[in-house]
């Protein structure tokens, strides 16, 4: 595997594990936020007749756990926003360093990509 291969693959893998961990994050608060609604409801059935001001507390720490998944979204972005600078920073610099290599590779790398086109074209053309 050459090196832009490597550097677009381990870009995209940073990016998708950066992107799970964010997913993740906001799946477990949205978990704490409806455990939260849970107890609430329990325990304003028990106690009707503080049921508004516990449902006030409810929406209070519903607002707060939502607030917190999505700084953890945001944080998550801005974390595979950075990686994927710093991979393209890195693979600018080698193409820098060695413009020629990098211009056979995209060469080649264009090449493949018009022979996987023609023979995806062929294909259809013949399923009709």
């Amino acid at each position: 595997m050459n090196t832009t291969q490597e550097l677009a693959k381990a870009a995209s893998n940073s990016i998708d594990n950066l992107s799970n961990a964010a997913s993740k994050a906001v799946d477990g608060a949205q978990d704490m936020a409806e455990k939260a609604i849970t107890k609430v409801q329990s325990e304003a059935k028990d106690l009707t007749g503080q049921a508004p001001r516990l449902l006030d507390v409810a929406v209070e720490r519903i607002k707060a756990l939502s607030a917190k998944g999505v700084d953890v979204a945001r944080e998550s972005t801005a974390m595979a926003r950075e990686k994927a600078t710093q991979v393209a920073d890195q693979a600018s610099e080698r193409i820098r360093q060695d413009p020629l290599k990098s211009v056979l590779i995209a060469v080649a790398a264009g090449a493949a990509l018009a022979v996987a086109a023609g023979y995806v074209a062929q294909r259809r053309k013949a399923n009709r």
